[in-house]
């Protein structure tokens, strides 16, 4: 039987603090106080840390009291200290070390080996599909040959959802209920112990509920691949590419990547890739692949949709004629304040029936982006609750976003818009022939891409000129507060 000690593992208590003391805003008491005030919001309740002579101590302070405080609150801690410091190398390598503490820290030794004991040898002949079915299809444990040991490491080391329940807890609540019925009270009970220490005994509770028979098979769900770019704020020429991806049927666990830096071909070239692993790895058995950028407002006109899947290529493959592609707002994901808004406007597009007249009040078509027109708009977003979509008179612009910045304030969780001046009829045909498609508009918007490569002139056709900005709240990866609020002021122009 393996032995997991926490010697197996590369972290340690002493690593982390070692490279939370090489980030430099947590090196100034007053910046670590606000990372704990924003701590302590994200939690909902108070962390109150002594302030101690030095910054190493204060660190182990502050680390010490998350643990004893909150099974999450080492994770949200480091968060916090990333919106201060967002795409820093030292703050990443933070993440990883709490990553890797987070599976020391989930049992004790003791209860790691009671539950191996109990799984003995051979718990399972489904041991990868329960695997699976707890941790999702991104769980990499892909044989019922593996271990009962490699199963609890693979385990371990994920993060709980958003409801708060550790994927191993679930995969134990799962074998108990194909197992005999000693082995089965056995493993509930030691769940039992878990869920109590970690505050999940009511989720728990409801997950056995479920189970009283076999588990549900892992359903096949679409994966998304979400990637957010931004300017390096150091080197203009520089852009940061951060990624997540979810393929998983049990709910919303995206999970994050390391950031990617590079020049704009680098970065492309980088997407190219990112696509060709989801196909021939984590999501190749998805049933669809859905690919969203998560952009500032400087980025939100890049032609994402056009970028190529196969890169030097005698024949291009644009990534948005085979893929539904998005772009969404780093902006907004940012700042909780419009946050509201555009969870109520996005229910009301959940309600609009696929197939039927979209109701006109559901549609917004801006004047333009002078100050006058900027104005009016945003009196009649706040006067028409029931616009969900709104189509933009002029593309975004980075130094004066205008119209997406009213959009994005004001809850519109759907734009579009023309990438570029000429063909603006022929756009606005095109967008009135699907009004009464939203609730499909991102595939109807994909089958334009493809009449637009059909074309004559396929780049001058409006299908490979069009974005689509499609904004989910319940789908968010990026933290509830901003590193940096976005100016409010509209400029004039």
């Amino acid at each position: 039987m393996t032995s997991w000690t926490g010697s197996d593992y590369p972290s340690s208590l002493g690593f982390l603090i070692d490279c939370l003391e090489q980030i430099p805003s947590l090196r100034d008491p007053g910046s670590r106080r606000l990372c704990l005030e924003l701590l302590s919001d994200h939690l909902g309740m108070p962390l109150v840390v002594e302030e101690l002579p030095t910054t190493r101590a204060n660190l182990i302070g502050i680390v010490q009291a998350c643990r004893r405080r909150h099974p999450r609150a080492l994770s949200a801690f480091v968060d916090a200290v990333e919106q201060m410091e967002p795409g820093s190398i030292p703050v990443q390598r933070a993440r990883s070390a709490v990553e890797d503490m987070a599976a020391l820290d989930l049992v004790t030794e003791y209860d790691r080996q009671e539950l191996l004991h109990l799984l003995g040898e051979n718990p399972s002949g489904r041991l990868a599909e329960l695997v699976r079915a707890a941790a999702g299809p991104a769980a990499e444990l892909t044989s019922a040959d593996h271990r009962a040991a490699d199963a609890l490491a693979t385990l371990e080391r994920m993060n709980a959802p958003p409801d708060g329940v550790p994927p191993l807890l679930l995969f134990v609540e799962y074998l108990a209920a194909t197992a005999d019925d000693q082995r089965a009270d056995d493993l509930r009970a030691w769940n039992d112990r878990q869920a109590a220490r970690l505050g999940v005994t009511e989720r728990i509770q409801a997950v056995r509920l479920a189970q009283a028979t076999e588990p549900a098979e892992a359903a096949k769900v679409a994966a998304y691949l979400v990637v957010r770019i931004e300017p390096d704020l150091l080197d203009t020429g520089t852009l940061v590419v951060v990624h997540w991806r979810h393929n998983d049927p049990g709910g919303w666990r995206p999970r994050r990547s390391e950031p990617f830096t590079g020049d704009l071909d680098a970065v492309r070239a980088h997407v190219a890739e990112l696509v060709a692993e989801a196909e021939t790895g984590w999501a190749k058995d998805a049933s669809a692949i859905r690919i969203e950028f998560l952009l500032p407002y400087a980025l939100l006109n890049l032609p994402v949709d056009q970028w190529d899947l196969e890169a030097g290529s005698s024949l291009p493959r644009p990534l948005g004629l085979h893929y539904p592609v998005v772009v969404r707002s780093l902006d907004r994901a940012r700042s909780p304040r419009w946050h509201r808004e555009w969870r109520r406007r996005w229910d009301l597009l959940k309600q609009v029936p696929a197939g039927l007249t979209t109701p006109e009040e559901h549609w917004l078509w801006s004047d333009g982006a002078k100050q006058r027109h900027l104005t009016a708009l945003d009196a009649k977003l706040a006067a028409q609750k029931k616009v969900v979509s709104l189509v933009l008179r002029s593309a975004p612009d980075g130094a004066n976003p205008g119209e997406v910045l009213v959009g994005v304030r004001s809850g519109v969780p759907v734009m579009i818009w023309h990438r570029v001046e000429s063909a603006r009829s022929a756009f606005e045909a095109e967008i009135k022939s699907l009004r009464d498609a939203l609730p499909e508009l991102v595939e109807h918007l994909r089958l334009l891409r493809s009449r637009a490569r059909q074309a004559a002139r396929p780049g001058s056709h409006v299908g490979s000129r069009v974005s689509l900005l499609w904004d989910d709240p319940d789908r968010p990866v990026e933290p509830q507060d901003p590193p940096a609020a976005p100016t409010e002021e509209v400029p004039a122009r």
